[in-house]
């Protein structure tokens, strides 16, 4: 039996459901006038290339490349009902062991320059900048 506290694979028939929970997960930001790129875009595919994860009752998802040398963090999307829970940090820290047991290095994110939270946030969980243009800031963080 599953353990309903950690992440699973998402199902082909939830990507509707996800990509609703990533735009609005991202829709703050967007009402603060912040110029997003799709943010949902490519669900479906990534579903098809087991790079998502969700919480059992869909109220955070999970986007992760895991090709080593570097995972790359795609996404990161909690449900505004669910907020302040630490699900985002179950989700972080799923991800980490995932990118460590698939042999990664390093795990990659990048996040937008208009976001100094989640800067914050990915800092304070060992994230180093490595790169920043008018609309994106990337980051690095080794795994081992």
């Amino acid at each position: 039996m599953a353990d309903a506290s950690q992440p699973r694979l998402a199902r082909a028939e939830e990507a509707p459901a996800i990509a609703r929970l990533i735009d609005a997960a991202y829709q703050p930001y967007r009402d603060q006038n912040i110029a997003l790129p799709d943010v949902s875009g490519g669900v479906s595919n990534a579903i098809g290339d087991g790079q998502v994860w969700v919480m059992d009752d869909l109220s955070g998802a999970l986007m992760l490349s895991t090709a080593p040398p570097t995972a790359h963090l795609m996404n990161v999307a909690v449900a505004a009902q669910a907020r302040g829970r630490g699900l985002g940090g179950v989700l972080i820290r799923f991800a980490l062991k995932l990118a460590q047991d698939a042999g990664c290095e390093n795990i990659a994110l990048a996040t937008h320059v208009d976001m100094p939270d989640n800067i914050a946030l990915y800092t304070h969980l060992g994230w180093k900048e490595t790169e920043r243009d008018e609309s994106r800031v990337r980051m690095m963080r080794p795994l081992s």
